[in-house]
């Protein structure tokens, strides 16, 4: 049986993490901001945004076209002719009625060819086009917020998930030691029993306790995998490459709370997204007050029209020259459209001054929250290295006493799973210290410097 379980300990440790070469945050970010396909869009969504800014785009430089246009038509044709054309080609009856002296012909084939050069500019539209050309400029200034918020958040959340990894890996390192401690209590007890020092009780007790460790270590291996797998995916990659990570992190020097809180309100993405929504929620209202104002349009070109027709008042016309004129639109009346859309922007700018007071508020409690929860962290991580050296004192003592025969496996027991306890929560405070850092420096914008491009 000693054979049996010392071959099935070495079967599950050979499917340990490997410890050859090491994944760390820094690697995990950097790579999330190049391949994670959230980043991607909201890349191309700014450069998207950039490329609207035109004053073309907004309507404030003239339009020039090329327009062309050829028509047929068959019909039959009743021409009268006026006044003019009788004293011309009959002065002597041009006194008689109208209506005797209609010219009627029948399919009359007529065709018409027309081209220009053209074009139309706005003189005044109450500084509509201005005010557009500021909301796209707004529009571009929103798109890179929103790509810095996006990177700031990937980083956030491939932190979260690489410290998950992180943390199974560790929770894995534990309980592998505690597979060789079950396992050398066993063997232990095992020796024992054939010399009838314990009972057959604590014999089959130990084999239960390492059959309980070795279910446990699976279980680890599996949501240890299944954590990379999601860490690969958050990331972008579509490769299943499980080196070791790092779980050692360096503590950053934060500000104090004062000054914190003064980044946080002067850099955080949120509240600077909710600001710019504001602005264009303002420009949007101008410009549907500018609706109520008049506007005078331009418009100007050359070309030439050519007609055929085979009967009728002229066989053949042509025109060759220039073109133009001028158009004033007052607005008198709308249905109410107008007084309507003033309103509703007027209602919008109220909407995102709550969103952005809203926010503020969420945001400043949050990181309250969080700043109490790192100070508190670095506390309980001071005080769970000092528990775990007397918890490791504890374990050594005990396993002296068992190998004395002075307590029982039990009572090694108890003492292994303090131990173990021990080493997880100094693993699960620091990582926890780590997730907290993170989420303050990811609420005061401060971290999104060290990682982007």
């Amino acid at each position: 049986m000693r054979f049996l379980i010392f071959s099935f300990i070495l079967a599950i440790m050979a499917g340990s993490v490997s410890a050859q070469q090491q994944f760390t945050l820094d690697e995990a970010i950097k790579a999330a901001l190049e391949h994670n396909h959230s980043v991607e869009i909201s890349n191309i969504e700014t450069d998207i945004a950039e490329n609207s800014v035109s004053r073309g785009n907004a309507g404030q430089l003239p339009n020039l076209a090329i327009t062309g246009g050829l028509s047929a038509s068959y019909t039959d044709l009743d021409i009268t002719p006026g006044s003019f054309f009788r004293n011309l080609l009959d002065p002597q009856n041009s006194g008689q009625q109208v209506g005797s002296r209609s010219i009627s012909y029948d399919g009359v084939t007529t065709t018409q060819f027309s081209s220009q050069i053209g074009t139309q500019i706005v003189i005044y539209n109450g500084m509509r086009g201005r005010l557009r050309y500021k909301m796209l400029e707004t529009g571009s200034d929103l798109a890179d917020l929103q790509y810095r918020s996006e990177l700031e958040t990937t980083i956030l959340n491939i932190t979260a998930q690489f410290i998950r990894v992180a943390s199974f890996q560790k929770a894995i390192e534990v309980k592998e030691i505690s597979l060789e401690q079950s396992n050398d209590r066993f063997r232990a007890i095992e020796t024992r029993r054939e010399y009838g020092q314990v009972n057959e009780q604590q014999l089959l007790q130990a084999l239960a306790d390492l059959k309980s460790d070795s279910t446990a270590y699976r279980n680890l291996k599996l949501q240890y995998e299944t954590a990379y797998r999601d860490l690969h995916t958050e990331i972008g990659w579509d490769q299943r490459k499980m080196d070791n990570v790092a779980d050692e992190f360096n503590a950053a020097d934060l500000p104090n709370y004062e000054d914190f809180l003064a980044l946080m309100m002067e850099n955080n993405s949120v509240l600077n997204i909710r600001e710019k929504r504001l602005a264009q929620a303002e420009l949007n209202e101008r410009v549907t007050r500018a609706g109520f104002l008049p506007s005078l349009t331009a418009t100007a070109g050359y070309g030439y029209s050519y007609t055929n027709a085979t009967e009728g008042q002229f066989e053949t016309q042509e025109q060759l020259g220039f073109s133009g004129g001028i158009t004033l639109k007052i607005p008198i009346f709308s249905g109410g459209r107008n007084r309507i859309e003033s309103q509703n922007a007027k209602d919008r700018i109220r909407q995102e001054e709550l969103r952005r007071e809203e926010s503020a508020i969420q945001l400043q409690t949050r990181f309250e929250n969080s700043w109490q929860q790192y100070l508190h962290l670095q506390n309980q991580l001071e005080t769970e290295r000092s528990n775990l050296s007397v918890y490791e004192r504890n374990y050594e003592r005990a396993k002296v006493t068992f190998d004395r025969g002075e307590i029982t496996g039990v009572e090694l027991r108890a003492a292994q799973l303090s131990l173990e306890n021990a080493r997880l929560r100094v693993a699960e405070t620091g990582f926890q210290l780590k997730q907290t850092e993170t989420l303050l420096r990811y609420l005061t914008g401060t971290f999104i410097t060290d990682y982007s491009h």
